[in-house]
């Protein structure tokens, strides 16, 4: 498709930058890309890896500008600190009081131990955790 072409059809379908029913009630995204499972519609996984790997370079800009300690730690420790942006938002993160002053002197069973002792904890599935302690606690995955 030509350039020409393709900003035709930009503007014959719209593009919306979230998830919307198109006028038959369809689950749509970007430029009339049908999500709507219920209609065969999903995205490629190389669209949800881009969107994953753009999502990990802003959580750890994030960290990077939230916790002066944060370029200081391994990359497993660093894996894991994105990790819980991305899934308690850097905001909540930095609500982990307990657990970043245990970071902050490296005292890394401690830091472990708050994060298992956390209300979060108890939300996120078992196999998530138990990974996370172990990487902030050994700097290891597994």
């Amino acid at each position: 498709m030509t350039p020409e072409g393709q900003n035709k059809l930009i503007e014959h379908e719209g593009e919306v930058l979230s998830a919307y029913q198109d006028s038959l009630g369809y689950w749509t995204i970007g430029v009339g890309h049908l999500i709507d499972k219920r209609h065969g519609g999903a995205i490629p996984q190389r669209i949800s890896r881009l969107l994953l790997a753009d999502d990990i370079a802003i959580k750890t800009a994030e960290c990077r500008s939230a916790f002066d300690w944060f370029d200081g730690l391994d990359a497993t420790r660093q894996d894991a600190i994105v990790n819980l942006a991305f899934n308690l938002g850097i905001d909540g993160l930095k609500g982990f009081k307990l657990m970043i002053g245990a970071i902050e002197r490296q005292d890394w069973k401690q830091a472990a131990f708050e994060l298992f002792n956390s209300l979060w904890a108890n939300q996120v599935q078992k196999s998530r955790v138990d990974d996370l302690i172990a990487a902030i606690e050994f700097g290891l995955w597994d």
